[in-house]
């Protein structure tokens, strides 16, 4: 560990800028959004520091590229007015979208893009991969959301290319990274039905002339409705930024999160049927309905740390080198009559990563290399009648080396790229060492800046070292007021995700999964009237998914009283068709069907308003009409209820 951290500072050392710093000149990259409504937003003024008055010593921080310039980016101020109660919601925007919701607060849901779920997404952070490495799956409720400046989805041929196991599909969360013009805060709170809160602070202030201090809190409540739902979560991050020159950006970081939430697994409908007159009506009763598990507990405690730099060592070039460690302990206990059962999760995670992009007149060449350690240590402890078993007591540990690159050609004044992307993967643990490899190639043309189309497609060998494969062909249309965004895909793949603590594990995770779907993005706004639609269809899925789904809004939307007020309301509906609920497999082994899932939909009004760029008041009335469903048998989703809220930019 030493040795890494004396190279992290001696590379930073001699990455040196060919001349002297203007600090007038500066080439910040930037991606398209796919929001179509242009609006001024101060804040992203601030975060690229485009000010009136430049001094000869102003500092312009380095922003961290995209992992590739053809994903699709989802910037802040696409999510900044929705009703977003967690880090899965700011997904919503993505046409190839769908979250197996368990209707909890603060439940680990289980985000499906591409058609993949758990254990075949890498959900990265600034390009370090976040995933628990024990289940390969992340909770998107322990992602920050309040420092997510921008979420990059990377297509799906070249989602193999990011973190250390070929997953099919590829998140990255790109945090906010901007030097403060005057010491800043920002409070976002909002508040909910039976003790449901929010509360975020932050807080970036330039404490000498080349150092950037930023710290925030987190911390999210929700009292118990059925049995077992509390939850309880805190996070905090801090970070330590030093301007060498603006050729050179030093960063270092630390994350905590602590958790306690309570996992009931679910209505127990199978008891309710032989207990209950009118198990229909009961099974939306938080007093009546019988949970699985009513004392089934999990604590999560993280600790991640990290340095950081970014540097552009030459002309149309950039650097960004990170190393880092992760301490994850997932701690699940339950109690049922004579039986105690615990289990604890412990990983601790040592590595480091490079992204370097380098341009030379029409082509540009992108180098990707990681190497990390992770330590696993998997244990079950199981009391019963005063006698104490230890079961699957495993300690693993397993090294894992990546190295890889695209290359890419510029022609016709740069609105046509081809692209071919490589990448290796040596995975070894004990005696045991295996090597995969991928490849893959994709076009993109863009014609006047308007219309836009992706064609792409590759070939690799996934986490189980099985054959897999991408296909994916899209186009984007942008003009004034329209936005239309298509996408088709088809994807092969297997997934493999050890058990898990979470309840019942579908079977489907570990088997062979097809894919192949249709996506469609439509937005459209005519005077005061914003209409956003956003609809799936897929040819093949697995049980998990519904064959199509659909959500769309029709706004009032513009400036007001001077173009003091940014407002935005009006009604969403959201329909989700009928798909299979999945077999599952549970602790006793014993094999049982969740049936269908019925077409569900919902009615919600969301308002939202924004005072002088700095104040943000938020109103929802969730599901208008009281529709009582489930999207995940069978956890009920959330009646009737109403949300507010408040997000304050400060300048003192």
């Amino acid at each position: 560990m030493l040795k890494l951290l004396s190279s992290f500072v001696l590379f930073s050392a001699f990455i040196l800028p060919k001349e002297v710093d203007s600090l007038l000149n500066q080439n910040i990259q930037t991606v398209t959004d796919t929001n179509f409504v242009e609006i001024n937003d101060t804040t992203a003024v601030l975060d690229t520091l485009v000010t009136t008055a430049v001094k000869a010593d102003t500092l312009a921080p380095i922003q961290g590229m995209p992992l590739t310039d053809v994903s699709t980016i989802i910037s802040k101020r696409t999510f900044l007015f929705d009703q977003y109660r967690y880090t899965g919601d700011l997904l919503s925007s993505f046409n190839l979208n769908f979250t197996k919701d368990f209707g909890f607060v603060g439940y680990p849901n289980e985000t499906f893009i591409y058609g993949v779920g758990s254990s075949g997404i890498s959900y990265l952070q600034d390009g370090v991969f976040w995933n628990n490495r024990f289940t390969n799956s992340l909770d998107l409720n322990l992602i920050q959301s309040e420092n997510i400046d921008s979420i990059e989805i990377v297509p799906s041929p070249r989602g193999f290319l990011y973190g250390p196991y070929n997953n099919p599909v590829t998140v990255n969360f790109i945090t906010r990274d901007f030097i403060p013009p005057q010491p800043y805060a920002r409070i976002r709170y909002y508040e909910g039905p039976d003790g449901e809160a929010m509360i975020d602070g932050k807080f970036s202030a330039m404490v000498a002339k080349r150092w950037n201090y930023s710290f925030q809190l987190t911390n999210r409540p929700k009292d118990e409705t059925y049995e077992n739902t509390n939850l309880s979560l805190w996070q905090f991050n801090t970070k330590l930024k030093y301007f060498l020159s603006n050729s050179i950006n030093l960063q270092a970081y630390y994350y905590y999160v602590d958790k306690q939430q309570g996992l009931n697994g679910g209505v127990d409908y199978d008891s309710l049927t032989r207990s209950s007159e009118d198990p229909t009506a009961d099974f939306y009763d938080p007093i009546a309905a019988p949970v699985f598990s009513p004392n089934q507990k999990l604590n999560i405690l993280h600790h991640n740390v990290g340095l950081r730099t970014l540097a552009k060592p030459f002309d149309d070039s950039q650097l960004d080198l990170s190393i880092y460690y992760r301490y994850g302990l997932d701690e699940l206990s339950d109690e049922q009559d004579s039986i105690s059962i615990s289990r604890d999760v412990k990983e601790k995670v040592f590595g480091g990563q490079i992204n370097y992009y380098q341009r030379i007149n029409s082509v540009s060449l992108q180098l990707l290399s990681s190497y990390e350690s992770n330590t696993n240590m998997n244990k079950k402890l199981k009391i019963q009648n005063g006698f104490t078993f230890d079961e699957n007591n495993e300690n693993l540990t397993i090294d894992i080396f990546n190295i890889g690159g695209l290359f890419t050609l510029f022609l016709l004044d740069d609105n046509f790229q081809a692209s071919a992307f490589y990448r290796y993967n040596s995975l070894t643990t004990g005696d045991y060492n295996l090597g995969r490899s991928g490849i893959g190639i994709d076009l993109n043309y863009r014609l006047l800046n308007k219309l836009k189309f992706y064609l792409g497609t590759s070939s690799y060998e996934n986490y189980n070292s099985q054959d897999a494969g991408s296909f994916e062909a899209g186009a984007m249309f942008n003009y004034y007021n329209l936005l239309v965004d298509l996408k088709y895909f088809d994807s092969d793949y297997n997934l493999y995700m050890p058990e898990i603590f979470y309840g019942p594990v579908p079977l489907e995770v570990i088997q062979t999964n097809k894919s192949q779907g249709l996506g469609l993005l439509l937005n459209y706004k005519i005077w005061l009237l914003l209409l956003e639609t956003n609809t799936s269809y897929y040819f093949r899925y697995s049980r998990s998914i519904p064959e199509w789904q659909f959500n769309g809004g029709l706004y009032i939307n513009d400036m007001f009283f001077n173009d003091n007020l940014d407002l935005k309301a009006g009604f969403r509906f959201y329909y989700t068709g009928e798909f299979s609920g999945g077999y599952y497999l549970f602790e006793d082994g014993d094999i049982r069907s969740k049936g269908s899932v019925e077409p569900t939909n919902k009615l919600d009004f969301n308002l939202a308003g924004e005072i002088k760029n700095v104040f943000i008041f938020y109103f929802q009335w969730e599901n208008l009409f009281g529709n009582q469903y489930y999207i995940t048998p069978y956890f009920p989703m959330p009646e009737r209820n109403i949300k507010f809220g408040l997000a304050w930019e400060l300048f003192n």
